[in-house]
């Protein structure tokens, strides 16, 4: 089997999963190096909870199920999951939640699904690795899906606005629900009941998830702000608007003009043209009345 179809196939679930939760037509965008840094990290984040699990479980012992389902359920419940979890959730903590670009609810949510795809996507990478490209017939869609579905629970609690003692208790009773859930998952693929109540979990859960991202978007600050910024006149320094024709400071035609940069009409930030985003405040920049 080549190993860059093993791969491939690895990838392409968490690419997918990964533009239908943050596809800027959907929600407020995001700098796609943060997005691709913070889904990096958590790809990393596999080394750590790989470790612990190594160390902790006898994974001969799950592979070939000769472990009681018992014995799978304290697995799950009080490794796997709470290992997993923080593991995703760390990739964010230690990442774009010390940086501006994340402001507010709905920054939790895209951020934190884009770590829980990259762990995906790295776990996955390792079982198509091992059994082959079939494996991605099932871990692809669901798996995938059921680590943004767990990851989403603590990624509510990611707000910097809120009260410091308010963030940490929402982040702990997150990440105890997301293990608590991620176990659930985890002990229903290995039980006799089959696959089919686990899908039915991914797939009840995918939809309150999407609800979340909606209701996320509703209360956004940044919902319907329509920001219209000022140009930067590269002859004089001054500033125009997108529908000026003429430079007010200097006269010269603003079709012939190359504006090297923006200033945001919400905060008074200044960001190169081409941005679609304030970077100081995450303002949707308009450039159409």
């Amino acid at each position: 089997m080549p190993v860059a179809v093993a791969v491939v196939s690895a990838l392409i679930p968490g690419a997918l999963w990964l533009w239908v939760f943050t596809n800027g037509r959907s929600y407020r965008g995001a700098p796609l190096k943060i997005l691709l840094i913070t889904f990096f990290l958590g790809m990393v984040s596999v080394v750590p909870a790989g470790v612990i699990e190594f160390l902790l479980i006898d994974s001969d012992e799950l592979e070939y199920g000769l472990a009681s389902i018992d014995t799978v359920a304290v697995v799950m419940f009080f490794i796997v999951g709470p290992v997993e979890e923080t593991s995703k959730f760390l990739a964010v903590r230690l990442g774009v939640y010390r940086t501006r670009h994340l402001r507010e609810p709905l920054d939790g949510l895209i951020y934190g699904a884009v770590a829980s795809l990259g762990f995906a996507t790295a776990e996955n990478i390792g079982y198509a690795l091992s059994f082959g490209p079939e494996v991605m017939i099932f871990r692809g869609p669901v798996s995938t899906l059921g680590h943004v579905v767990f990851g989403s629970l603590w990624a509510l609690s990611l707000n910097p606005a809120a009260p410091p003692v308010r963030r940490k208790f929402a982040g702990l009773a997150g990440l105890a629900a997301a293990a608590l859930l991620h176990g659930l998952f985890n002990v229903l693929v290995f039980s006799v009941w089959g696959i089919l109540p686990a899908l039915a979990l991914v797939g009840l859960g995918g939809y309150l998830v999407i609800r979340m991202f909606r209701r996320a978007k509703r209360n956004s600050t940044y919902h319907l702000r329509r920001n219209m910024p000022l140009l930067r006149c590269p002859v004089c320094s001054g500033t125009f608007h997108p529908d000026d024709r003429f430079c007010p400071g200097c006269g010269t035609s603003t079709s012939a003009l190359s504006p090297w940069q923006q200033q945001c009409a919400n905060c008074g930030h200044m960001t190169e043209t081409d941005a679609k985003f304030c970077t100081a405040c995450g303002d949707l920049f308009v450039l159409e009345a």
